[in-house]
This record gives C-alpha cells, structure tokens and sequence, in this order.
C-alpha cells in the first residue's frame, strides 16, 4: 500500500493556536463554517475516532460513517468500526477521497499521510484540551483561500485548502 496516499484529505476548524477542541466539544459555533464542513464532506467516507462520533451524537447522513476505536468490542449501529487505521485506507482505496474528521488522536495518525487539508483558521484564541498537530507549511502548497467575516458572531476566520509538496 502506498501511504502517501492522494485521497487522504483532512477536515479541520482551529484556532490561533492549533486548538480545536475542549472536553469532547468544539470550542466556537461558527454555522458558516458547519456548512462549509458538510458540503465537503457529503457523499464521502469520513473517518473519526470514538470520542468525536460521541461527541457528535449521531450519525452523519449523506456520507460512510467510519469510526476508529482501540476498543475491539465497540459497536455502535450504522457505522463501520475499525481498530486499524491501515485497514480503512486499504478497504476504502477506491475511494475518490476519505475526509479525516478528527479528533486530536486521529488527526495525529492520519497526518503522516495526508495529502490534502481544508483548514479553517479562526483568528481568535479559545481555552481547550486538544490540538491539531503542527504543521510544517513548507510541506504544503496553498491552493484555495477565502477570508470570511462574520459580524453576527464576532468573528473573523479563512478557510484555506493546501495540497502537500511532494520532496
């Protein structure tokens, strides 16, 4: 298997500081960027760990719910549940793209192979517990950007889209 797989994309909202998550919740409501968040990910596979698909609450329509758990006796009805991250890549390689959708664990064993980031960076800083990994920006080519304000919540953020360099 190739492991720099090009249909590995990551789905991503993080603050200033890499923050992306505070008790199994997302620090901010930003409904601008929820949408952004469904219209990517519809009809795909979408990868998350445990504590993100419980922390959301339910399955997410209009795309393959994959969960990765450490935990082989976790089962869960309408999602597919792997305790290999290798196995979801090799079962789903006909796949035009697999969106990782966090969280913090799964970010960290996605990254490696990653070749696609939709980030959203908000341009404030927020109190949490989790952290997107840091990002070497050398590696990564910026092939989309979008600055949106938004004055109802007070909140400035971009949206960006960076293809990896391939050295």
């Amino acid at each position: 298997m190739n492991i720099n797989n090009p249909k590995l994309s990551i789905v991503v909202a993080m603050d200033k500081n890499n923050l992306i998550g505070d008790k199994n919740k997302i620090p901010w409501y930003i409904p601008g960027e929820l949408k952004r968040f469904r219209e990517i990910t519809m009809g795909k596979p979408i990868i998350m760990g445990r504590k993100t698909h419980e922390s959301i609450g339910r399955v997410l329509d209009g795309r393959q719910n994959i969960v990765l758990s450490s935990n082989p006796s976790y089962q869960k009805d309408d999602i597919t549940i792997y305790n290999n991250f290798l196995d979801i890549i090799s079962d789903f390689s006909a796949s035009d793209e697999i969106m990782i959708i966090g969280g913090s664990e799964i970010y960290n064993i996605a990254f490696p192979f990653t070749s696609k980031l939709y980030i959203t960076h908000i341009n404030k800083e927020y109190s949490g517990d989790r952290w997107f990994p840091e990002i070497d920006y050398s590696q990564w080519k910026t092939v989309n950007s979008e600055k949106v304000i938004n004055s109802d919540i007070n909140t400035e953020y971009t949206i960006k889209t960076y293809h990896k360099i391939n050295v």
